[in-house]
């Protein structure tokens, strides 16, 4: 099997837990691994998506591991974190204005905002402000920002039922999981064939956790997941651009939508996957192992291959990158005039991913790897504040861009043997001043699943975004009730 643009070989990577090896994920190219997965072209005698709806209805919260509920809790703390800061952009506010013109008024929070909208509308508002700032979490089965999707049509739908925070965690879940069990069964082809996976399969996770939160029985949920994956689409060329915040808005919409939809009785394509002119086929050329589809609620994507939360505000691909470049800053005690060339070693995925060198605005700085590196290299992070026109016409920033090289290659052979490696590593060599070089090899960032942040760097990060949002003086209180979502009698409580 020859590697594909991760520099990987199948959809396999590696995890060291109690000192046992799991292969989860992604296996690296030069890596020793045990196995990896073929495509697996379409063949089964049941359909998915009422396999779907029956493991859906089926789920209990007091079924889910304790790790699960831990990791989701995370989850939720970082979405709503960085939705209330992405509600302080202008690309949100521009589409919070799209939403009052288009959706009712209702009791839905809009975060950030004294705006209140219909369901569909609230989901369109904070699925959008969720992704604006590309601050949000990621998966990589599938590579998907699964709660920047989920959580705002779950919240949604909650508050408009007046839903317990129970109910609302439970969805939440069950949103995630479809999403990422979807993506597991079309595999990574997907999005190497250019579909923007979070938009795509987002919208069936909305739904999922949607239908879940509303309580659906077994037959409006198998047309809620129909409709919703009949609509499935959006590209990746929508990076460095407000239409990636629109259609992580839309996908969140779209699984209210056809929930609602569902409870009216509409209907959908039961063999949306399967048929001749299914998902599957369309957009996947055939490929879909409807096993990772039996595996829902016995296996959990949200503890493995786990879920990733952000450090920096700028796209996942540039993060191993700039550990690395901090790394070698930190421990040599480098400032930026120290500096006269970097050079980064990464896989295809992520150059195909940061294609912006000389970016002209915040949205195209979140999608450039050399912005990432300059801001590194003079700031020692990457901040929200970071992430303006001013910041990006700086002498400094100007100054280090030309400095940095970015090449595809492989992983160095005396890193090759880790056990921390994930599809987006960075290989960083800086050249000093004095001449020196310094190299230094990330292969998961801090805040991956494979190295999480703790729950005070999280809380950090959470407070920042209240802040970078204008809301931090409910910072203290929203993180405590999200801490504790299920006890919360009432969703529509959460943000008061």
């Amino acid at each position: 099997m020859q590697p594909d643009r991760y520099g990987c070989q199948g959809w396999i990577f590696r995890r060291e837990i109690a000192g046992n090896i799991h292969w989860t994920g992604l296996t690296l190219t030069g890596v020793r691994h045990w196995k990896h997965s073929e495509r697996t072209v379409l063949k089964t005698t049941r359909h998915a998506i009422p396999s779907l709806a029956d493991s859906l209805v089926s789920l209990r919260l007091e079924d889910i591991p304790h790790d699960v509920l831990n990791q989701a809790k995370r989850c939720l703390i970082d979405v709503c974190g960085v939705t209330l800061a992405g509600s302080n952009t202008e690309s949100a506010r521009l589409l919070l204005q799209t939403a009052v013109a288009t959706y009712g008024e209702g009791n839905c929070d809009i975060l950030g905002t004294p705006h209140r909208l219909n369901a569909p509308g609230a989901a369109f508002a904070n699925g959008s402000a969720a992704h604006a700032l590309d601050f949000d979490d990621n998966c990589y089965a599938g590579i998907v920002h699964g709660s920047a999707v989920v959580f705002p049509a779950v919240l949604a739908m909650a508050q408009k039922h007046g839903a317990s925070g129970a109910d609302l965690l439970l969805g939440f879940i069950a949103g995630l999981e479809v999403e990422f069990a979807v993506a597991k069964a079309l595999s990574n082809s997907i999005y190497d064939k250019g579909w923007w996976t979070t938009s795509a399969l987002g919208a069936i996770g909305s739904a999922a956790g949607v239908a879940k939160v509303s309580c659906l029985e077994r037959e409006k949920t198998t047309h809620a997941l129909a409709l919703a994956t009949a609509g499935a689409g959006a590209i990746r060329a929508v990076r460095g651009t407000a239409a990636k915040h629109y259609y992580c808005g839309r996908a969140s919409e779209s699984g209210v939508t056809a929930v609602i939809a569902a409870i009216q009785g509409a209907t959908g394509p039961a063999n949306a996957f399967e048929d001749q002119s299914g998902i599957a086929q369309v957009l996947n050329g055939g490929t879909f192992d409807p096993g990772e589809i039996e595996k829902l609620g016995v296996e959990f994507s949200i503890s493995a291959p786990g879920v990733d939360l952000k450090k920096y505000p700028v796209c996942y691909a540039s993060h191993a990158s700039a550990d690395a470049v901090k790394d070698i800053m930190d421990a040599e005690g480098l400032s930026a005039n120290d500096v006269i060339a970097v050079t980064c070693t990464v896989p295809p995925v992520v150059t195909s991913n940061l294609t912006y060198p000389n970016p002209q605005t915040a949205t195209e700085a979140q999608f450039s790897l050399h912005f990432a590196i300059a801001a590194i290299i003079e700031y020692g992070d990457i901040k929200l504040e970071h992430l303006t026109t001013e910041m990006l016409s700086s002498a400094p920033i100007k100054r280090l861009l030309p400095k940095i090289d970015v090449k595809v290659g492989d992983i160095p052979e005396s890193y090759r043997t880790s056990c921390l490696i994930c599809p987006e590593w960075g290989y960083v060599e800086l050249t000093t001043q004095a001449g020196d070089r310094k190299r230094s090899f990330v292969g998961s960032p801090l805040g991956s699943a494979l190295r999480p942040m703790s729950d005070e760097v999280l809380k950090t990060k959470f407070n920042a975004c209240a802040e970078y949002g204008n809301v931090n003086g409910l910072a203290s209180a929203l993180y405590d009730k999200i801490l504790n979502v299920e006890l919360l009698t009432n969703t529509r409580e959460l943000f008061s």
